[in-house]
């Protein structure tokens, strides 16, 4: 990654609802399919939608082992300042996840 790339704030594939406290995609990834880097700036939790495995990238190009995940497991990120990474879907299905990106905190 170039240093003076810029790196895109849109989390997911379809922004849903924005109002002045909270921003919520919907994500959706085909097998195999990254949404490449990507920046977060606040604190968010997604809602995993269908059973599936999800793998973590960041930007030196080390990865996390795929974790495996169930319909409606709920994960919460504390963002100290900014976090970049991508996500890649590792299963063998479509995965799906809702992203509540939380402006005030």
């Amino acid at each position: 990654m170039n240093a003076d790339q810029e790196i895109p704030t849109d989390v997911g594939t379809r922004l849903l609802f924005e109002n002045e406290r909270v921003r919520v995609w919907d994500l959706r990834l085909p097998p195999g399919a990254s949404t490449g880097l990507h920046e977060h700036r606040s604190d968010y939790l997604y809602i995993v939608i269908g059973d599936g495995q999800l793998q973590t990238t960041f930007p030196d190009g080390t990865a996390d082992a795929p974790r495996d995940m169930s319909d409606g497991d709920v994960r919460f990120r504390a963002v100290a300042d900014t976090a970049v990474h991508a996500a890649r879907n590792a299963g063998d299905s479509e995965w799906r996840n809702i992203v509540v990106e939380l402006k005030d905190s």
